[in-house]
Formats: structure tokens, C-alpha cells, sequence
């Protein structure tokens, strides 16, 4: 019988986060860096027979693919900001606990135990 995979911490940790994160604009920055190859294999292929219209297309479209991918990187960047930024709000929600008003009957309780 199969048992399900129980984590020992919080599954959405901010370190794995982190993590995923790095590897996912690690591999964005592969993408982009293999688009822009692209994109010049086909300008090299343009400047050998400027008529090639599918080379222009192809070009155009590595182009794309190189622009996804910082698009990708900022959205990233941008979730990690708010997750920061959510992060920050929920510890200083925290600090502020209030506590409740002391009665004259935990007064008496907390006196009496020092005697």
C-alpha cells in the first residue's frame, strides 16, 4: 500500500521557495541565452540571403522566446517581493498580540505566589 508523503516542515517554506525560484531563472536564463543563439544563426542566415522570409520569421520569433523569458525572471522577482512583503506583515502582526487587561484576582494570585 502506497503512503502519502507527509513533510516534516511547511511544504510552501520560504528557503524552498527560494530555491524553486533560483532554479526557475536559473533555467530562464538558459532559454534566453539559447533564444539569442538563435536569433543570431538567422541573422547570419538574413545577411547571407536577405530574401529569406522564414528566416525573418524564425528571427523574430527567437526574439520572443529571449523576451518570455525575462518576462518570466520579473514575474518571479515580483512574487518574491510580495511573498516578502506578506512575510513581513503576518511577523509584525504577530509582535503586536495583545494581552488581556490583569484583574485584582491575578494580581492577588501573582502576590500571593511570591510570599
Amino acid at each position: 500500500m502506497v503512503r502519502n508523503y507527509v513533510p516534516k516542515k511547511r511544504f510552501f517554506e520560504p528557503t524552498r521557495i527560494h530555491k524553486i525560484a533560483k532554479e526557475v531563472v536559473a533555467d530562464c536564463r538558459q532559454d534566453r541565452k539559447l533564444a539569442l543563439d538563435t536569433f543570431t544563426y538567422f541573422q547570419n542566415i538574413i545577411d547571407i540571403n536577405p530574401e529569406d522570409d522564414k528566416a525573418k520569421a524564425e528571427m523574430i520569433h527567437a526574439l520572443g522566446l529571449s523576451q518570455d523569458a525575462n518576462d518570466k525572471i520579473v514575474k518571479i522577482l515580483d512574487m518574491m517581493i510580495k511573498m516578502t512583503q506578506s512575510e513581513q506583515k503576518i511577523e509584525s502582526a504577530k509582535e503586536v498580540v495583545k494581552s488581556e487587561p490583569l484583574s485584582f484576582e491575578d494580581l492577588k494570585k501573582a502576590r500571593n505566589g511570591k510570599n
